[in-house]
C-alpha cells in the first residue's frame, strides 16, 4: 500500500480586512476585535483603492496599480478568511470569485458579523478564530493564579479618540456591552495596570516586557525567523491611518518590529540609540567580520525633512550601525526569482509533527490524519467558526499514485477538493490548509490522480483535455515501471534501439501530406544479443545505475520464450513458456507442426526474448519512451528528485484549435524555506530517425499552446545528440517569439531544448555536461543546472547559439537610445 509522508503545522486561523486606506473606524474596530482572538496580532488588513494615497504615491512613483495592490497583499498574506469592512470591495479588489459559500466554514464576512451578538443572548463571541477567552483561561490554570518568582507586569493603555495607534501598537479589546468580557477576562487574568499613552508607558512595555492585550494573543506560538533578520524601528505618524495599516502589516514580515511614533522620538531617541548599538554585534560564526545592523524605516507619510530632524536626534552612531529606510518594502509584488533576496511572510507555529499516512485506494483514493488542535483551547465552539488550521506539507514516496503538486488555488478555494466533507482547502505557499472547527478531530483527504490534476487545471485556462491513445500506453508503461522512478532503466539508447527493433504493430506516418501505413511484425532477440547489450550498457561507466535482465523480465518489459522453425513455410515461431506444448501452432501459415524435440540448437540458441505489454508496441511505443525520459528529466532535475505531477499524452481542445502535447507537468518548485507556485509544463517529445524530426506543424502547435498559457515553460526533446540544421533555424525563430516579454520581465514563454545528451544523463544535467565539455561544460555550473529558466536559456545557447535574454534585452535598449539620441 502506497503511503504519504504529511508535516502538519497547527496555526491560528487568518484573517484578513479589506478596507479603504482612510477608513479609521473600521481599521479601529477591527483591530479591536483581533485583540480577542489567538493569533489575532498577525492578521492583516488589505488596503482597497482606485488610487493611492497621496502619501504613498511619493514613495512608490509608477509601482501602486490601484487594485492590483490589494489582490498583490492577498497572494503575500494568503489569508484563510477575508473579512469586508464595505461591500463590494471585494469585487473591487478583483477577488470575487471567493465570495460564494464552500462547503462549512464561513470565509466571507462582512466586518459587524465578526463578532456580533447571537440572537437569545446577551453576549458576542468571535465567528472566526480561537476566543483569547481560551488563551487567559489557560494562562490562570497554568501560571497566573500561582504566586510567580518573577512577576511579568500587564499594562492596559486607554485608547486615543482620534486615532486608533493604540489599538495598533498595544491592542485595545472591544467597549461594547457584549463584548465587555473579554477585556473583564483579561484584567482578571493579568490585574493590568492603567496607563496613559506616552513615552513613560512606551519605555515600560518595552523595557519589562509588559503584557498588553496583543501579546497575549501570541500566545503558544512561535515565530520562524533566521540570523538575516535584524531589528527595524518602525517611525510613524500616529494621526496616519495609512501609517497604522503599514505597522499592523510589518508583523507579518520577518524583521522584528519597533514601532515608535514620531511625536515620542525625542523622547525615547536614547533607549532607540541603545538598541541600535546593541543590534550592532559580529554575526555568530563568520570570521570575515560580518556585522549585524538595525534599520530606521520612516512611514511613507513622513517627508524628508522630518525623518532627518529625528536622526538627528540620535547624536553619533558606530560606523556600519545604522541602516535608514525611507520606503515601504513593496510586499504586492510577487517576485520568485533567486538573484535578489525577498523576504517571505513570517511563518507562525504553535504545534508540528511529522507522520506517515497509508493510502486507501479506490474510485477516488483518500488518507486519514489526526489534526492538530491547542491544547488549551475548548472542545467546541461556535458551530460554524473556523477556529484554527492545519497546515500540511504532502510528499509521497515510491511509487507516485496520487497527485502531491497541486497548483495555488488562493483566487479560487472551490477547486482542488482536497476535504471529504467537501470544505473548501486553501492551496499555497504553506501547503494545503485544512480549517478545523472541534478538538481532537480526524480529517479525511481526499486525493487526486495526477492526470485529474492536470485536464482540471486546463480546464480552467480554457483548456478540454483528455488522454489520447499514446497518454494510455504512457501510462501502462508506468505501470510496469514503478512510476517515474523505474524510468531510469530505459535510459540507454541501445536498450531502446533494441526493444523497438523487436515492437510490432502499425506506423502511420504522414510524409509530403500523403499519409502512408507500415506493419511491422514482433521480433525475438536471443539470450545472447540480450546479454551483450547489458554487459556493454552496465561497462559504459559514469554513476548510471546498472541493470541485469532480471530487471527487465521482473517489469514485464520482456519474456523468455523458445523459437523453432515451422517446417511448412521456414518462419521463426516465437512460444511463451505457457503456450509450449508437443504440438504448436505456426503463426505465419496456422499449420500445426510437432516441437523439434530432437533437433534443438546448440548453447541455449532456443531462448529467445520478445516485449509484452506496452513495450510490445512500435515506434518507441508511440513515442512514450521519449516524453518519459523528458519527464525523468523534470523529475531529477536540480538532483533532489523534485516532485511533480504530471499527465501523459493529452488531446486538446481551445478557441478552435485541436492540438497534441506528448505531455503536461506540474514541476514543484522551491525557494529558500517556501514553495512557490508549481511551473505548468508543456512538452514535445521526438524519438530517434534521420532528418527532420521536429517540423514546423509541431512548433505552430507549441506557438497555440504558448499563447493560450502565458508563463508556461516549453519542452522540446529529441533521442539524438543534436539538432539538425533545419531544426536549429525554426527553432531559433520559435524561442525568439516565446521570448516575448512576460510578468517580472520574465520571457512569456520559457524554452527547453533537450536532446540524447540531457535525456541519457549520467548522474546529473550538471556532471553530464561537464564530461561533454566544450559549450556545454560552459553552462554546468550549478546557477544554469538548478531553475528551469536558466536551464532554458543555457539550453538555447548550447544547441541554437542564442545569446542570454538579458543581453538581448540590453542591446535592444542601447539601439533604442541610439535612434533617439539620433
Amino acid at each position: 500500500m502506497s503511503q504519504l509522508s504529511v508535516v502538519i503545522r497547527l496555526r491560528p486561523t487568518r484573517v484578513a480586512l479589506l478596507t479603504r486606506p482612510g477608513d479609521a473606524a473600521s481599521v479601529r474596530r477591527f483591530m479591536r476585535i483581533c485583540a480577542s482572538l489567538w493569533g489575532g496580532v498577525y492578521n492583516p488588513i488589505i488596503p482597497v483603492f482606485r488610487t493611492a494615497p497621496p502619501e504613498w504615491r511619493a514613495k512608490h512613483p509608477e509601482r501602486l496599480k490601484g487594485y492590483a495592490i490589494a489582490r498583490g497583499y492577498a497572494d503575500f498574506f494568503e489569508p484563510d478568511v477575508y473579512v469586508e469592512a464595505k461591500q463590494g470591495l471585494f469585487e473591487e479588489a478583483g477577488l470575487g470569485s471567493l465570495r460564494s459559500k464552500h462547503g462549512i466554514h464561513e470565509r466571507v464576512l462582512f466586518l459587524n458579523e465578526l463578532l456580533r451578538q447571537q440572537d437569545h443572548r446577551d453576549w458576542s463571541e468571535p465567528a472566526i478564530g480561537l476566543s483569547v477567552i481560551d488563551v487567559l483561561r489557560h494562562a490562570y490554570e497554568t501560571e497566573q493564579r500561582f504566586q510567580l518568582r518573577d512577576p511579568r507586569p500587564a499594562i492596559r493603555m486607554t485608547p486615543s479618540r482620534s486615532s486608533p495607534f493604540v489599538e495598533a501598537m498595544f491592542g485595545t479589546h472591544p467597549a461594547n456591552k457584549p463584548s465587555r468580557y473579554i477585556a473583564k477576562g483579561f484584567e482578571d487574568v493579568y490585574r493590568p495596570e492603567r496607563a496613559s499613552a506616552s513615552p513613560e508607558t512606551w519605555l515600560k512595555i518595552i523595557n519589562a516586557g509588559a503584557m498588553t492585550p496583543l501579546r497575549a494573543t501570541r500566545f503558544g506560538l512561535e515565530t520562524n525567523r533566521s540570523w538575516m533578520h535584524e531589528l527595524v524601528v518602525f517611525v510613524f505618524d500616529p494621526d496616519k491611518t495609512v501609517d497604522l495599516i503599514d505597522l499592523w502589516n510589518m508583523r507579518l514580515e520577518p524583521q522584528p518590529i519597533l514601532p515608535v511614533p514620531l511625536p515620542w522620538f525625542p523622547d525615547l531617541a536614547e533607549e532607540i540609540r541603545k538598541r541600535l548599538i546593541a543590534e550592532h554585534r559580529p554575526l555568530q560564526g563568520n570570521p570575515n567580520g560580518v556585522m549585524h545592523h538595525g534599520t530606521i524605516e520612516f512611514a511613507r507619510s513622513i517627508d524628508e525633512d522630518r525623518a532627518k530632524s529625528a536622526l538627528a536626534l540620535l547624536k553619533q552612531m558606530p560606523k556600519g550601525s545604522l541602516s535608514v529606510k525611507s520606503w515601504r518594502t513593496p510586499i504586492w509584488e510577487r517576485r520568485d526569482d533567486d538573484f535578489v533576496h525577498r523576504d517571505t511572510r513570517l511563518e507562525v507555529t504553535a504545534k508540528e509533527r511529522r507522520i506517515t499516512v497509508e493510502i486507501n485506494e479506490g474510485a477516488r483514493p483518500t488518507a486519514r490524519f489526526d489534526a492538530l488542535a491547542p491544547d488549551f483551547a475548548a472542545q467546541y465552539g461556535p458551530a460554524q467558526s473556523l477556529r484554527w488550521v492545519n497546515a500540511l506539507r504532502v510528499s509521497q514516496y515510491g511509487r507516485e499514485d496520487v497527485a502531491t503538486v497541486l497548483p495555488f488555488n488562493t483566487r479560487d478555494w472551490s477547486w482542488p477538493r482536497l476535504d471529504f466533507t467537501g470544505d473548501p482547502v486553501q492551496i499555497g505557499s504553506e501547503g494545503w490548509i485544512f480549517g478545523q472547527r472541534f478538538k481532537d478531530s480526524t480529517e479525511t483527504i481526499e486525493l487526486h490522480r495526477h492526470e485529474d490534476i492536470i485536464i482540471g487545471a486546463l480546464k480552467r485556462f480554457g483548456i478540454e483535455a483528455k488522454m489520447s491513445e499514446p497518454g494510455h500506453i504512457a501510462k501502462q508503461v508506468l505501470a510496469h515501471l514503478g512510476g517515474l522512478w523505474g524510468v531510469p532503466i530505459l535510459a540507454d539508447k541501445g536498450t531502446l534501439i533494441l526493444m523497438n527493433e523487436m515492437a510490432g504493430g502499425v506506423r502511420r506516418r504522414e510524409v509530403d501530406g500523403v499519409e502512408s501505413e507500415e506493419v511491422f511484425d514482433r521480433r525475438s532477440k536471443s539470450l545472447g544479443e540480450w546479454k551483450g547489450l547489458l554487459s556493454q550498457r552496465n561497462q559504459a561507466g559514469g554513476l548510471r545505475p546498472k541493470f541485469s535482465l532480471e530487471d527487465f523480465t521482473s517489469r514485464n518489459i520482456i519474456r523468455l520464450g523458445l523459437e523453432t522453425e515451422c517446417p511448412h513455410c521456414k518462419v521463426a515461431n516465437w512460444h511463451s513458456l505457457t503456450s509450449t506444448d508437443y504440438e504448436l501452432t505456426c503463426e505465419r501459415c496456422l499449420k500445426k507442426y510437432a516441437f523439434p524435440q530432437a533437433d534443438l540448437r546448440r548453447s541455449n540458441r532456443n531462448w529467445f526474448y520478445r516485449t509484452i505489454g506496452p513495450f510490445s508496441v512500435h515506434d518507441f511505443a508511440r513515442g512514450t519512451y521519449g516524453a518519459l525520459l523528458a519527464l525523468n528529466v523534470l523529475h531529477r532535475f536540480d538532483g533532489s528528485h523534485s516532485a511533480t505531477t504530471f499527465s501523459t499524452a493529452l488531446d486538446m481542445q481551445f478557441d478552435g484549435v485541436r492540438a497534441e502535447a506528448d505531455y503536461v507537468a506540474f514541476y514543484a518548485r522551491e525557494r529558500f524555506d517556501r514553495d512557490l507556485a508549481p511551473q505548468l509544463v508543456v512538452g514535445e517529445a521526438k524519438s530517434l530517425g534521420d532528418g527532420e524530426l521536429i517540423k514546423p506543424k509541431d512548433l505552430a502547435k507549441l506557438r497555440a499552446i504558448g499563447k493560450k498559457l502565458p508563463g508556461s515553460t516549453i519542452m522540446i526533446s529529441v533521442m539524438r545528440d543534436d539538432f539538425t540544421s533545419d531544426e536549429k533555424e525554426i527553432l531559433t525563430a520559435f524561442v525568439k517569439w516565446a521570448r516575448r516579454p512576460g510578468r517580472q520581465g520574465r520571457p512569456t514563454n520559457a524554452v527547453v531544448l533537450l536532446t540524447g545528451n540531457e535525456l541519457f544523463f549520467d548522474f546529473s544535467i550538471s556532471s553530464t555536461w561537464k564530461e561533454l565539455g566544450g559549450q556545454h561544460a560552459k553552462y554546468a555550473d550549478y546557477d544554469h543546472t538548478h531553475k528551469l529558466d536558466a536551464f532554458a536559456e543555457a539550453t538555447q545557447a548550447i544547441y541554437l547559439g542564442l545569446p542570454p535574454l538579458y543581453e538581448v534585452r540590453r542591446a535592444a535598449r542601447e539601439k533604442r537610445r541610439a535612434r533617439k539620441q539620433a
